[in-house]
């Protein structure tokens, strides 16, 4: 999971948080037959910090991705940067699940 950009870091939860993916192009066959396409073309050893992320096109401000937004399919596209951006993210609501705060689904 972490190789794709995000993984599940509390089972149940229906949360994957987001990291650096590994590769700069990645597709994900489902079982139902959809695709999980992951882009990060401009990924490499120095430029290792998520800029942005869009999925199917929409921004996602948050620092995680739902079951909801993958079962059915989606493309999954990370702009990296050199530097890392300490505006991005940073609110209550950007903030994955937690089992240190059980009540912030």
């Amino acid at each position: 999971f972490s190789a794709m950009g995000f993984y599940p870091v509390c089972p149940g939860s229906g949360q994957y948080a987001v990291g650096t993916p590994l590769f700069k192009n990645l597709e994900v066959d489902l079982s139902n037959g959809k695709k999980i396409c992951i882009k990060a073309p401009k990924n490499s050893k120095e430029a290792y910090y998520v800029k942005s992320m869009k999925v199917d096109g929409n921004l996602n401000t948050t620092n995680y991705l739902t079951l909801k937004q993958l079962q059915d399919g989606a493309d999954v596209y990370f702009e990296m940067s050199e530097t890392p951006d300490y505006s991005r993210g940073t609110s209550d609501e950007a903030k994955p699940y937690s089992v240190s705060t059980p009540n912030n689904i």
